[in-house]
């Protein structure tokens, strides 16, 4: 899938080593189009951006996509690892984009639900965190795979 056509901030691509440092960070392979969407642009944004939130009945936005880049505040490796090291995400999951109030966009990479695209809440957390999306009652599901999520991307 070509995703610069739907991107409004495109940002140069990421390196084939950069892609595969994060698959070995993380210790899982990356869905297929998510090292894709990488290869076409490091970060940026869609437009639109809107994203249906319907078992609450709202909206919200898909904000900047995080890099590759493992020392930027807006990287997946360092995002992956601050909420991992305090068991606030799935350990096989990818923290591709945050929301403007602070919750996040993850795909999963269990091997059950290998690819699908989740929305983690903050404000649902469970106190103790886990391993496994399983764990995490604040996910939902909110799309079969990346292209799916983004080709249904809509007004914010």
């Amino acid at each position: 899938m070509n995703y610069l056509d739907l991107m409004d901030d495109r940002r140069p691509p990421a390196s084939f080593d950069a892609i595969r440092a994060l698959e070995q960070h993380i210790c899982a392979p990356l869905p297929a189009p998510y090292k894709a969407l990488l290869a076409q642009s490091d970060g940026g944004g869609f437009e639109p951006c809107g994203v249906e939130l319907p078992w609450r009945n709202d909206r919200t936005v898909l904000d900047v996509l995080f890099t590759t880049h493992p020392t930027d505040s807006y990287g997946v490796i360092d995002n992956y690892d601050v909420y991992r090291s305090m068991n606030r995400i799935p350990r096989l999951s990818c923290p591709f984009a945050p929301d403007p109030g602070g919750d996040l966009f993850l795909l999963s990479l269990e091997q059950d639900s290998y690819g699908k695209v989740f929305y983690w809440d903050h404000e649902r957390e469970p106190p103790d965190g886990g391993e496994m999306f399983a764990d995490f009652p604040n996910t939902n599901e909110l799309a079969p795979d990346l292209e799916t999520f983004i080709l249904g991307l809509g007004e914010a």
